[in-house]
């Protein structure tokens, strides 16, 4: 047993657990330091050792107050208070009892504690699970215990109490994780927030909930937030005395965090590797990724959509929720987080012939986890899921500048504003359109006529001229006059469909830019 992971008790611990025993006895608190290894009865002897606690008759009173040692007095009796030392405490049972008694019962205490530290140091030799620590705990905290991994989600809750919220549980490493909209609605309070600056055990009453709990923050070497024990009050009181007490039981914690990153970063899902080495084209000649992908029914000349969303690195946990939730209402879909980026790969059914379906469930999604996806059109071949992921990366770019409040953005919304967007390749946007436009704007600005937008209107209305005419409230003729003065300015023939066609290009691309 290292120093690091030694456990001395103090006076607090003590009381607190004779609480039970002795409800009318009286406790003098001093700052006595957890230094204390093991209880003594006094009898008057010479040595005496102050990492030991005493249990002291009145008749010794007198010579032991002499000492700086703490005692655990039996018997009616005085006691100076003033006396006591500084950094000792005193637990007085004002009652008949026998003192060997109380020296047993003391005697029990440090013995299941000494069993806890026992079992604790065992499961750190052997590198043992989160959740074999917690169960070696549950006599010393006697309430359910999470453990939460960064962004809040449990990675261990030893038991379930009517009242406690509820969380799904990930199917690839049995988290537990907390719903998008209930880490929403307190992780970014300002009281919240401020918890995960301390460094010892608290206090902590949510205001979402009625109870109490108790709480630690687990840090790594480099000072990183990794996470936190909670303790709620839910079946019996939390002593004061827990909060050392979880201060101890968070060195072992702290220690299986960092085994369980080194677990983490080892453990990967099989099919995410696969679908990840076509997407990031690092296809060994000789793999055996395709005969794999045929196993679970991904045949490479299937029908596939995909769909990706940029996200924060800092927030593993919320992005495996995220992943959890795609995974859980679409079928035959894989979601994963690489390089601060979430991709959705579907696969679909030969019966589904509209992909509509595939991007209401990601708005869905989305809206409910504050999350933009961009979606590919459907594509026949898995190979090319590089070039379709591209597809809906500017799917999202595109669309969130049109419609921000969609969350689902494919990229068949946006084809036509990507096409006009890249459309005039390195040649200025005047240059490309038709000259003729410009002639009008300028007509216009010097004689105050409205030649463009009539133009404009009218091949917006497919150039029917009854429906250019109510759209601009001309009559017929009057529209009919102005086309033929357009056309003695430009020497446009409007008659033409490809001189049409690029007039709404040109059109088209103004708009954009604007």
């Amino acid at each position: 047993m290292t120093k690091k992971t030694a456990l001395f008790l103090n006076m607090q611990i003590l009381s607190d657990y004779l609480d039970d025993r002795f409800s009318d006895y009286m406790f003098y608190r001093n700052k006595d330091p957890m230094k204390l290894e093991d209880v003594r009865l006094f009898q008057g002897q010479q040595e005496i050792y102050e990492q030991y606690v005493y249990v002291v008759t009145p008749e010794y009173l007198e010579q032991i107050m002499e000492t700086s040692c703490c005692m655990i007095l039996v018997g009616k009796t005085d006691i100076p208070i003033h006396s006591i030392h500084p950094q000792s405490s005193v637990i007085y049972i004002s009652r008949e009892e026998n003192p060997f008694h109380i020296l047993e019962l003391v005697q029990d205490v440090f013995s299941r504690f000494r069993r806890w530290t026992g079992q604790l140091n065992q499961l750190l030799v052997n590198h043992a699970t989160l959740y074999d620590y917690c169960a070696v705990s549950d006599e010393i905290f006697q309430n359910p215990m999470y453990i939460l991994d960064a962004s809040n989600n449990a990675l261990v809750r030893t038991s379930y109490v009517s009242g406690m919220m509820r969380m799904s549980v990930d199917p690839d490493t049995g988290r537990l994780l907390l719903s998008a909209e209930r880490r929403n609605l307190h992780s970014h309070t300002k009281e919240f927030l401020e918890t995960y600056n301390t460094r010892k055990a608290h206090y902590w009453t949510p205001e979402w909930n009625k109870h109490r709990d108790i709480y630690i923050n687990i840090f790594d070497d480099d000072q990183r937030y990794q996470g936190r024990i909670l303790i709620n009050e839910l079946q019996s009181s939390i002593k004061p005395s827990q909060l050392k007490l979880l201060e101890y039981f968070s060195v072992y914690i702290s220690e299986a965090f960092r085994f369980l990153r080194k677990e983490d970063h080892k453990a990967k899902n099989p099919f995410v590797v696969l679908l990840s080495h076509i997407l990031f084209r690092q296809l060994d000649a000789h793999s055996d990724t395709w005969e794999q992908l045929e196993q679970k029914g991904w045949h490479q000349e299937g029908r596939y959509l995909a769909a990706s969303a940029p996200l924060a690195p800092l927030d593993s946990s919320y992005t495996r929720s995220i992943c959890l939730s795609v995974m859980e209402n679409i079928n035959d879909s894989v979601a994963f987080f690489q390089d601060e980026k979430l991709y959705v790969v579907c696969h679909l059914p030969e019966t589904v012939l509209d992909p509509a379906p595939y991007y209401a469930l990601l708005h869905e999604i989305g809206l409910k986890n504050s999350v933009h996806f961009g979606a590919s059109d459907q594509f026949y071949n898995l190979i090319r899921l590089p070039e379709y992921e591209k597809q809906a990366c500017y799917g999202r770019k595109y669309g969130m500048e049109r419609e921000p409040d969609r969350y689902c953005h494919p990229f068949s919304r946006i084809a036509l504003t990507y096409m006009l967007t890249h459309a005039t390749g390195s040649l200025p946007m005047n240059v490309v359109c038709s000259s003729a436009l410009r002639t009008l704007k300028k007509i216009d600005r010097e004689k105050n006529t409205d030649y463009y937008h009539t133009l404009e209107t009218y091949i917006k209305a497919d150039c029917q001229p009854v429906l250019a005419a109510k759209a601009l409230f001309l009559h017929r003729g009057t529209l009919t006059y102005r086309l033929k003065k357009i056309q003695a300015f430009t020497s446009l023939d409007l008659e033409d469909s490809d001189t049409i066609l690029y007039l709404n290009l040109s059109l088209r691309i103004y708009e954009l830019y604007q």
